[in-house]
């Protein structure tokens, strides 16, 4: 087996972890970025909307601060809110310096992508400035297991899944920075791979992982039938009517006042389309009344004015639209320069939790990688100087890599990767998503148990992509399990999280946060109250 040794391994090709490799590179460290497509290509940051809110040209500090806990619903992590809104506006201003074009407005800064890649020219500067500082790049490869040797992470064991061979890593500092889990339902607007593997890697070497219940859907997806899944620009409900297939206003029926719509309130309006539909009515975007003069001026709007007029007749008719799972708010808990709690390991971006509490506020996520994707590799460069080399990462690496082999012999006698992970993205949407409640939830959890007993262990491993497609599987199954227990402890509704069983936010039991745990009968589950009654 091949051992790749390096100071620090970056572990995730988007924007947290090339920001990571920047920062731990600055310190002097050797740095490795290791992910499953090329630098900078198809992860969120890419596709995403390419805007950043922050402290500029005329909101204040305080407005951001309040506005991040507002959507937060009061369970944000405060030090990680502090730190995110004072260092924003000079690391983000600093993307300029690496070749990022965009325009400045009042508390935002955005890209100037085309559809639908609008974050593109962010990840293709930070790849630039990457590989000019000399960070080292490892595509086509997936980290199956993080590597710990007397209580710290010595390195991973990787698979080139193009190759089909196994790949071992020794580092001094590891970053986890590879994600979230969006493309585990079956809509979603995230990158086909990116499903959950920070948050099982994480899971297995011990960490504590926090507020995996709140999953935020956006609202604002692109459903016409025969036309591709697309986030639907933030200000086209502003300029439009979101109504049913009855004609009722939709916003004005459920109470829906904070604006921008899709910006503040993407937990309620994402509830009230998903129970229309459930009721058996779809939900449009009547922008028939708007004139081309009129549509928002926005790069984003901008990039979708052909889309609108020539491709879906938005004169003629009303768009549909139909929630898609966006953001995954919870994740690995850290501190604010991205230590967890395993000596060695780091981790930034969208694979934490914390900063956003029940629900982001939209804008908040590109932000976040950019801040603490830098305090992460500057903190994990700094301490991969003072630290040694593992003794037995080829012995380890073996034995994981003879576990594996052993754990995903091809049977050829059940389900393939491919149809358990329909499957789990079934349930997930059913039980799991948007509306949830006891009954479900168990369910749910059941499923998701047998699929880990008697489907899994049956299913086809024999090519190089199904074996990335078992250990894809497997751990969306494992996050399947995080979702699912944390939404059956809360038993209130905030934010992203919303049971239909108890639909009212109840500060005075569940204002806190879940964490959950390895333990030895799977996982283990603790509520900690910020305030009010202590369970």
């Amino acid at each position: 087996m091949e051992i790749v040794k390096t100071d620090v391994l970056v572990i995730g090709g988007g924007g947290a972890g090339m920001r990571a490799a920047l920062a731990a590179r600055k310190e002097g460290s050797e740095v490795l970025l290791v992910s499953k497509t090329p630098m900078g290509k198809s992860t969120c940051t890419y596709l995403s909307a390419g805007a950043f809110t922050l402290a500029v040209e005329g909101m204040s500090k305080e407005m951001h601060r309040e506005l991040t806990l507002q959507s937060g619903r009061g369970i944000n992590d405060r030090e990680l809110v502090e730190v995110f809104v004072e260092n924003a506006p000079e690391r983000v201003r600093e993307l300029e310096r690496f070749g990022v074009v965009g325009s400045w407005g009042k508390g935002h800064f955005s890209t100037e992508g085309k559809i639908s890649a609008w974050g593109a020219p962010l990840t293709e500067a930070l790849a630039k400035e990457s590989r000019k500082q000399g960070v080292s790049e490892r595509p086509w490869v997936a980290i199956f297991e993080l590597l710990k040797e007397d209580g710290n992470i010595v390195g991973a064991l990787g698979f080139e899944f193009r190759k089909g061979v196994p790949i071992a890593f020794m580092s001094r500092a590891t970053i986890l920075a590879n994600g979230g889990g969006g493309a585990l339902y079956p809509r979603h607007d995230n990158p086909v791979r990116t499903t959950g593997d920070g948050y099982a890697l994480a899971f297995h070497a011990g960490c504590q992982l926090r507020d995996m219940e709140f999953i935020q859907f956006i609202p604002t997806g692109l459903a016409e039938p025969g036309k591709p899944t697309l986030l639907i620009a933030v200000s086209l409900p502003e300029v439009g009517k979101i109504v049913n297939s009855v004609g009722e206003d939709v916003l004005q029926k459920y109470g829906i006042t904070d604006r921008p719509v899709a910006l503040k309130s993407r937990d309620s309006f994402s509830q009230a389309v998903f129970k229309e539909e459930e009721e058996g009515k779809q939900v449009f975007l009547d922008l028939r009344a708007l004139r081309e003069e009129d549509w928002p001026k926005d790069n984003f709007a901008q990039s979708q004015k052909k889309l609108f007029f020539k491709f879906l007749s938005c004169s003629q008719k009303p768009v549909r639209l139909s929630p898609m799972c966006h953001f995954f708010i919870g994740g690995v808990s850290t501190d604010q320069n991205g230590r967890t709690g395993i000596p060695g390991l780091f981790a930034a971006g969208e694979v934490t939790g914390g900063l956003h509490g029940a629900n982001r506020l939209g804008g908040n996520a590109l932000g976040e990688i950019i801040v603490f994707g830098y305090r992460a590799g500057k903190t994990a460069g700094e301490w991969a100087l003072g630290q040694g080399w593992g003794k037995n990462l080829q012995k380890l690496a073996d034995a994981e890599w003879g576990s594996l082999q052993k754990r995903w012999k091809s049977t050829r006698k059940g389900l393939t990767p491919r149809s358990l992970r329909k499957s789990i993205a079934e349930i997930l949407w059913k039980e799991g998503g948007i509306s949830r409640d006891k009954r479900g939830l168990n369910l749910a959890l059941e499923a998701l148990r047998r699929i880990k007993e008697k489907d899994l262990p049956q299913a086809s491993a024999g090519s190089p992509k199904e074996v990335l497609e078992k250990m894809e599987v497997e751990n969306a199954r494992a996050v399947g399990e995080m979702i699912v227990g944390s939404a059956i402890i809360r038993q209130e509704s905030r934010g992203a999280h919303f049971r239909r069983d108890f639909p009212k936010i109840d500060d005075q039991n569940w204002k806190g946060n879940i964490f959950l745990q390895k333990a030895e009968d799977g996982m283990s589950f603790e509520f900690r109250p910020l305030a009010g009654k202590i369970l």
